[in-house]
């Protein structure tokens, strides 16, 4: 575990916070704060907000355990990548940073505050770590993905991007040009100021360096798992019963992207045709999250050996009786924190070959490629068949990722060799290329909703 001598202040910069905006790298932050507080220090909090004001302001926040401060913008859709940076918006955290004078600044998502965070916290020479919770930075449409769907790894560029990015319906070729090369360039130059980059998986830093065009000795890279508070007080799930069917589970949040319904084809593959279906059950946790891809599961299940939790708490996971937890993506994981819970359970995991679930698995799992239900249906009975295979993942399963209090005090070890490291030497985009590109933009501008794609 990090020392934890000396009390840093350490500011927090994320693009929501409970109870307005929930997510994963939220509920990080969230608990970072607390166990950052737990070792002594001092954590701050600065967030974005959907909410627009009639100008740009800060509201300070009462009701949590540590300083917290709400930005609130004045403009709408400030989630998309053409008002990612915010004039108004930079000049009010500049002050706040002047006046506050952290110790140390870790930006986390600058989304809905503004896109220049690090290089406002170096221009007074505050220390700034930079994380990479997921592919935004090196993606105008955030997740990387084509508009059919498909995974996209090429470099940030107009020939790659020009067809992609969300647009609004009145902008030139000229200025879609010069809005990606700005997006990338200033990408660039945050992650190259920032004197530590921290990052949970190499796949995750890997892919969004590579879209940027910068190598790992560009920047001050630092890998740290994420922490995994313990859920389960230690218990783990009972063994296969002898003759008993190969207990699946997946939970989590459904969404098309976590694969499901290829989950539910595979199923459906080893119960149609000649051969005898292998004895499987299959355990679905979790809320799904449109009506339609509900009414899409719920035919490809009929018949099937398949069970609809709904919302779950973790000790039913825990008296469900799994064997093994299945979760199939179709999207990049960057890093997949139900596998942290399938660990803690002692269970094995079969998971699909994208992002950071073959770094993450190792031995204790099984890799199919995405999206492809034979293949599925294959290791599935393959696994029915042969239970020794499962017990013998479950002899080599990772372990979940460190405590919350270990995590944040490896992190405070990273922000005090950061501090020792000289000021990085980069320039920023530049305020020509930024007054060019909002002339082209504001000119003809209207408030209406992006067309297609976005967040």
């Amino acid at each position: 575990m990090g020392t934890t001598k000396g009390s840093l202040r350490i500011l927090h910069v994320v693009h929501g916070f409970p109870p307005e905006s929930r997510g994963g790298t939220e509920a990080y932050v969230d608990a970072l704060c607390r166990a950052q507080q737990a070792l002594g220090q001092e954590p701050w909090l600065l967030h974005g907000s959907f909410e627009p004001r009639a100008r740009v302001c800060l509201e300070e926040r009462k009701d949590l355990p540590f300083p917290a401060f709400r930005l609130h913008r004045a403009d709408t859709y400030s989630d998309f990548w053409d008002r990612a940076h915010c004039p108004r918006s930079s000049a009010l955290i500049a002050r706040f940073l002047e006046e506050r004078k952290p110790d140390f600044v870790h930006v986390h998502q600058g989304i809905r505050l503004s896109d220049n965070i690090v290089e406002l916290a170096e221009g007074m020479d505050i220390p700034a770590a930079l994380s990479i919770h997921d592919l935004s930075p090196s993606c105008p449409a955030c997740f990387r993905l084509r508009p059919d769907d498909t995974h996209c790894e090429r470099e940030v560029s107009m020939d790659s991007c020009g067809d992609c990015v969300p647009t609004r319906g009145h902008e030139s070729p000229e200025e879609i040009a010069l809005g990606i090369g700005v997006f990338r360039d200033n990408a660039r130059a945050q992650l190259r100021m920032a004197r530590a980059v921290i990052v949970a998986t190499q796949a995750t830093a890997s892919l969004v360096l590579r879209g940027l065009g910068l190598a790992r000795e560009d920047c001050a890279l630092r890998l740290l798992p994420l922490a995994h508070e313990r859920r389960f007080g230690g218990g783990a799930a009972e063994p296969r019963a002898q003759g008993g069917p190969l207990r699946l589970g997946f939970w989590g949040l459904i969404t098309r992207r976590k694969g499901v319904d290829y989950l539910l084809q595979a199923l459906g593959l080893l119960h149609q045709g000649g051969e005898e279906a292998p004895s499987i059950q299959l355990e679905l946790f979790g809320g799904i999250d449109t009506e339609e891809l509900k009414a899409e599961l719920e035919d490809l299940a009929e018949g099937l050996p398949v069970r609809f939790h709904g919302r779950y708490e973790y000790p039913q996971l825990q008296k469900a009786g799994l064997d093994l937890a299945v979760f199939p993506s179709t999207c990049f994981e960057t890093y997949g924190l139900v596998l942290d819970e399938a660990f803690e359970l002692g269970i094995p995991a079969v998971v699909t070959d994208v992002g950071a679930f073959r770094e993450r698995i190792g031995s204790g799992g099984f890799l199919v490629p995405p999206a492809d239900p034979r293949a599925l249906a294959d290791l599935l009975r393959d696994l029915a068949d042969n239970p020794s295979r499962v017990q013998e993942a479950r002899k080599n399963l990772p372990q979940p990722g460190p405590l919350p209090e270990e995590h944040a005090g490896r992190i405070l070890d990273i922000y005090r060799e950061a501090m020792t490291r000289p000021r990085p030497k980069v320039q920023g985009v530049g305020e020509q290329r930024r007054h060019a590109l909002n002339y082209l933009r504001f000119v003809n501008a209207s408030q209406c909703p992006p067309q297609r794609r976005g967040l």
